[in-house]
């Protein structure tokens, strides 16, 4: 047998490469004849989008946080009911809520900390420091969330209001005819309301102003009207 009879019958090693971001396999690696190929599968790796993709660029463009914060929206979606105590710390149940456009949605009931002694408090969430309360019931910066009313006495809390949930629902329910005010629970100025009458005749804004951090200032026709007003 002539000695380079052998040759033809080795096995030829091929070596594989997983290019990184997609786990694209090149056939083949090294051969002259492939490094165009090679060239080509590694622009498609680098270039190739997936959903993850898409979603980290949305991400990364903050379009719903940019889109809330553009809007003013902000506040509680869903639970965060607050309940009275023993202690000068408020009940605090789980929920969603949005304040300077970002999601706080804590998998327990969260701690927002003890409320001032034989006072009416109000209590705020932000996203970079966490929850506060203040006397005043106005936020302390923009996009803050407002959670509720907390009442104490020298030891435990004894009252709470909830706040009123983004696209929640107030009850106007004028005692006359003519112009009244009507406290929202928002915690800040509203982006927008519609009034849904729920009686004969008719219950509008007022001219000179429409709402504020507090109230909205509306008109009733007549005595017994009533509505409910959605705000966001």
């Amino acid at each position: 047998m002539p000695a380079n009879a052998g040759i033809h019958e080795e096995t030829m090693a091929v070596i594989r490469t997983v290019l990184p971001r997609k786990g694209i396999i090149q056939p083949r690696h090294g051969d002259n004849y492939e490094i165009d190929l090679d060239t080509n599968w590694t622009v498609i790796d680098s270039l190739l989008q997936d959903a993850t993709d898409v979603q980290a660029a949305v991400l990364a463009a903050g379009t719903v946080e940019a889109w809330l914060k553009d809007l003013g929206v902000c506040g509680v979606v869903s639970g965060f009911s607050l309940g009275t105590s023993t202690t000068l710390t408020p009940a605090l149940a789980v929920g969603v809520l949005y304040a300077q456009g970002k999601r706080y949605a804590p998998a327990s009931a969260p701690n927002p900390g003890p409320a001032a002694a034989s006072s009416t408090s109000y209590l705020f969430y932000n996203s970079a420091s966490g929850f506060y309360y203040n006397l005043t019931g106005f936020a302390a910066a923009t996009g803050d969330a407002f959670l509720g009313r907390v009442v104490t006495d020298a030891t435990r809390v004894i009252a709470v209001t909830d706040a009123t949930k983004l696209y929640g629902q107030v009850t106007a329910t004028p005692g006359a005819a003519g112009s009244f005010a009507l406290a929202h629970g928002l915690g800040r100025i509203p982006a927008g309301a519609l009034i849904q009458m729920t009686a004969s005749g008719a219950i509008w804004f007022q001219s000179s102003a429409m709402y504020d951090a507090t109230n909205l200032y509306l008109v009733a026709s007549d005595v017994g009207v009533t509505a409910k007003v959605l705000l966001w």
